[in-house]
């Protein structure tokens, strides 16, 4: 039996059509956007968006583009082994691990220190009017001469040529004591000069210490590490480094630049595949309804 039009119309020549199930729409909707992430990486093979910072991105100290082979420089280091080509430009394997240009910077760092605060040690010897710089300064040169042997001898073992003369503004240095005219204005050159150059280095030696991924060249920057505190401490004893000239200390976690900018925000393909999701069922849902509501008027419209 066909049910009655309410207007009084005669009875329907069809079935009366059951409500669609709306929820049924709702459900596929969280379906799709619950399921984008796992479609989406069996699309693409499981790569996107699944990346592991322990596998893509290089170890500190190492420039950008270190992993690019597939290995991490740090397992590098402690296995020994290497692809061709995974290395970063500038960098080159030895028997004690990957030798970074830093590495050697720090080796002639080392060496040029040695080439003029020895000697600067042994003027003291006879220019200096304080007897505690005479002293200071028959340690420092001590200490440089067997610091100068060891660099030597890592840097002959890791094939890495050094100077042979300090640089032109430890020269400058040097000028600056033999131009003393007085006993305390050498010692005033002498402890202020030595200072400023030890706490500079000490920047780069400790940078080394933590981060090397050379074992030799650890090992000799830990001996440079309590060679530069052990200086800085007796030239500090002399009694007249003028602490308000040195270089004011920066913050390791302050930015590089300064500038009010906001931070980039990272690319998130799961969500945008997500509200991609959204929208089409959204616009199937809508579709449907536009749809019914047409087949609603032809039929009445029609009887």
């Amino acid at each position: 039996m066909y049910p009655v039009e309410p207007d009084g119309a005669g009875s329907r020549p069809w079935p009366r059509r059951r409500t669609w199930p709306w929820w049924v729409l709702i459900a596929a909707a969280v379906g799709v956007i619950l399921g984008v992430p796992s479609w989406r990486a069996a699309l693409t093979g499981g790569q996107a968006g699944s990346a592991n910072p322990q596998q893509t991105a290089p170890a500190a100290g190492y420039p950008a583009g270190a992993s690019q082979a597939g290995q991490n420089p740090v397992q590098v280091a402690a296995t020994g082994t290497l692809a061709a080509g995974a290395l970063p430009a500038g960098y080159t394997m030895t028997s004690s691990g990957p030798l970074g240009p830093v590495d050697r910077e720090f080796l002639t760092k080392v060496r040029q220190a040695g080439l003029w605060e020895g000697p600067a040690g042994n003027m003291a010897q006879t220019k200096a009017g304080d007897e505690r710089v005479k002293e200071v300064g028959k340690q420092l040169a001590i200490d440089h001469k067997g610091l100068d042997q060891q660099v030597r001898q890592v840097s002959a073992q890791l094939g890495v040529p050094l100077p042979d003369k300090p640089s032109d503004e430890q020269q400058g240095w040097l000028n600056e004591m033999t131009a003393a005219q007085t006993g305390s204005q050498f010692d005033d050159v002498f402890a202020n000069r030595l200072r400023a150059a030890h706490g500079k280095v000490f920047a780069l030696v400790s940078q080394i210490r933590s981060g090397t991924r050379n074992e030799l060249v650890r090992t000799f920057a830990q001996t440079a590490v309590n060679v530069v505190m052990k200086h800085m401490t007796l030239l500090e004893s002399i009694g007249n480094v003028n602490f308000g000239a040195l270089p004011e200390p920066v913050s390791g976690a302050a930015p590089a630049n300064k500038s009010n900018t906001t931070p980039a925000v990272a690319f998130q393909p799961n969500a945008v595949w997500a509200v991609a999701g959204l929208a089409v069922a959204i616009g199937a849902f809508a579709a449907f309804r536009i749809f019914r509501g047409s087949r609603r008027s032809r039929h009445r419209t029609a009887y």
